[in-house]
């Protein structure tokens, strides 16, 4: 039967290298060539920044969704050996797997701790035994698997992140209409600040860089109306604006 699974990533980069989403990007890409499912999206979280955490740049994880009818350690070896080949030297990359049975309030609470508290490599070991959850680090200080971990529970209770990989959303530019942004995307919901659906025919201003938000387990790209430069009512994304203002 199939389901999602979620993959944790953490930590495979350094800042003169490929960030972990180029990386969780080619993890979803792999799975597919390899005939083992469809992949519903790479979602980025963040974690706490904080200095007693080393991080590349904003301490961020991310969690691939991939949809699959194939046992969770059927993706073990496959992960591990992407991760291998494109971990940058220096780093500290975790893995985690996990399926949708094995998550319940004790992972996703971890997952949002993670965004606010500092945590131990212990502390997610422990967690993952407990659950059944395929934990591992592959490098360096192993530090990864905490972030892998928080990743994979933040993605499975759904309301937190933001897609940076998604079936035809890279390829969206420009102008574009609420309509067409659905049919070139996997399953993309357009709301407005007040979280209402905007109407097909809205006109949206992609400039050049839509991230849906994982709202209720969904991807919805959250827009706001505006005035162009010829006074045009326009849809812009709201996770633009909160990017540029959190500059992460």
């Amino acid at each position: 039967m199939k389901r999602i699974i979620f993959i944790g990533i953490d930590d495979t980069d350094i800042l003169e290298g490929p960030g972990t989403g180029k990386v969780a990007r080619g993890v979803a890409t792999r799975l597919e060539e390899l005939g083992m499912g469809r992949h519903r999206g790479v979602i980025r979280h963040q974690l706490l920044v904080d200095p007693r955490i080393p991080y590349t740049s904003h301490n961020s994880a991310k969690c691939v969704l991939f949809e699959t009818a194939l046992p969770a350690d059927t993706f073990r070896q496959p992960c591990i050996d992407y991760l291998a080949e494109h971990f940058q030297p220096g780093s500290d990359p975790g893995l985690c797997i996990c399926e949708p049975g094995q998550v319940n309030q004790e992972l996703e609470d971890y997952g949002a701790s993670a965004q606010r508290e500092y945590l131990s490599k212990k502390q997610a070991y422990e967690l993952a035994r407990k659950l059944g959850v395929f934990l591992i680090e592959l490098g360096g200080t192993g530090d990864g698997v905490i972030g892998a971990l928080a990743a994979a529970g933040l993605s499975a209770a759904g309301n937190d992140g933001r897609y940076v990989h998604l079936r035809g959303i890279k390829e969206i530019d420009g102008m574009i209409t609420a309509g067409q942004v659905k049919e070139r995307t996997d399953t993309v919901c357009i709301v407005d600040d007040r979280g209402q659906m905007v109407p097909d025919t809205a006109l949206i201003d992609s400039l050049g860089w839509l991230r849906p938000s994982r709202i209720n387990g969904e991807p919805k790209l959250r827009v706001c109306l505006e005035r162009d430069g010829d006074g045009r009512e326009v849809w812009r994304p709201i996770e633009r604006k909160l990017r540029a203002h959190s500059g992460i």
